[in-house]
């Protein structure tokens, strides 16, 4: 009992630790396997739901057992970090900038809170009067995170498939430590649910849920402009809207999102990073992969590299409208080597300027070497 007593302690010591370090909430999960999230990760795999994140599939024996991915692991500290804040500025020329999804409008969340991951593991060496061996994970390993999560009590899984607080919705980051200590688990399963709310599959631009719970990642904005190497499909491209990385809908919705508060890490506030929205003729404009990484480096804006952004800038451009960019766009079809962001310039300067768009494409049709733009022109001179 003493034993026991003691670990509690300890447990609350790192929690309050974790608290004042900036993390909003910290859980303590065990390291059993979590077989039925496995099972449910399998289907969605099968179900072709994965899309092109083969590197989600890669390694499925590590999945739902943290002991393979960390041997020596007897528990996991599971920590939630709130990203969410309401800036919400004024821009000139609205209608030639693209938006970026909340999470990324500071700096790369991988890289700032890694540091804060292994000041806590510095602490507990402290707390427990001896080196421990530990991992820390930031979104980077193929650990269901959500579900180890979910286990100790941080929140329930949202027919939109993400995590939900009650007290203060789905902004926020999750990580992990993975440590040689046999801490308590806290075992406290979440009761609240969504009930029959179901405004996230309702408002999806691109109907990217098939079923409460389920998401299809071949629809998702957010899988199609920040981890999809290829182009947008056609079919899609208008239901982006003015997202050019990401997208936030689902959680805009949630009524579990009123409650949110704005996070109190300046890393991640808008000022530190790109912000909410992006030029679009400043973007279409940047020639160079070395021009890009300056421009972007340390936010999470540099993922897709300069063919995805682009890509996805031409596609925003022609959604709302943004005729500031057409004289961009030609420059991008005539002069761009990536055939990625040639194809989806050709499309959009179609839909922004007919007349033109079908001149250039007759050019494009008889000169490009690369099939998917000659298609793209054959598409725009079809219009």
């Amino acid at each position: 009992m003493d034993s026991l007593l003691l670990m509690s302690e300890l447990v609350g010591q790192i929690k309050a630790a974790a608290r004042a370090i900036g993390f909003e909430v910290a859980g303590i999960a065990s390291v059993e396997p979590l077989a039925l999230d496995n099972i449910a990760f399998q289907q969605w795999s099968d179900a072709g739901f994965a899309a092109g994140m083969y590197y989600m599939t890669r390694r499925p024996e590590l999945h739902a057992h943290p002991c393979a991915l960390v041997p020596y692991a007897r528990s996991v500290i599971t920590l939630a970090v709130d990203y969410y804040h309401t800036y919400a500025p004024a821009f000139e020329h609205e209608h030639r900038y693209g938006r970026v999804a909340r999470y990324a409008w500071g700096l790369d969340y991988h890289d700032v809170v890694k540091p804060r991951l292994q000041a806590l593991v510095s602490k507990i060496e402290q707390l427990v009067a001896r080196p421990i061996h530990a991992r820390c994970f930031v979104d980077a390993v193929p650990l269901l995170e959500r579900a180890v999560a979910a286990s100790a009590g941080l929140g329930f899984f949202g027919k939109n498939t993400n995590l939900l607080q009650s007290q203060s919705g789905s902004w926020f980051f999750l990580s992990e430590i993975l440590l040689d200590l046999d801490l308590p688990a806290d075992n406290r399963q979440v009761k609240v649910s969504c009930g029959t709310c179901r405004r996230c599959m309702d408002a999806c631009p691109t109907d990217a849920f098939p079923a409460p719970y389920q998401l299809d990642s071949r629809k998702c904005i957010s899988y199609l402009t920040i981890e999809n190497k290829g182009e947008i499909p056609r079919d899609l491209r208008t239901a982006l809207g003015d997202w050019i990385f990401g997208c936030d809908v689902c959680q805009d919705v949630c009524p579990f999102n009123r409650f949110a508060k704005d996070t109190r890490w300046p890393e991640l506030h808008p000022e530190a990073g790109t912000g909410p929205r992006i030029d679009l003729v400043e973007l279409l404009s940047i020639t160079t992969d070395e021009e890009f990484r300056s421009r972007f480096r340390g936010t999470p804006l540099a993922r897709p590299k300069r063919r995805g952004l682009l890509r996805n800038a031409a596609v925003v451009a022609a959604n709302i409208g943004a005729t500031a960019t057409v004289p961009t766009l030609i420059e991008r079809i005539e002069s761009e080597p990536e055939p990625l962001i040639r194809s989806h310039s050709l499309w959009a300067l179609g839909q922004l300027d007919s007349r033109r768009g079908a001149a250039i494409a007759e050019r494009a049709l008889k000169c490009d070497p690369d099939g998917s733009v000659r298609e793209e022109a054959e598409m725009v001179l079809s219009l």
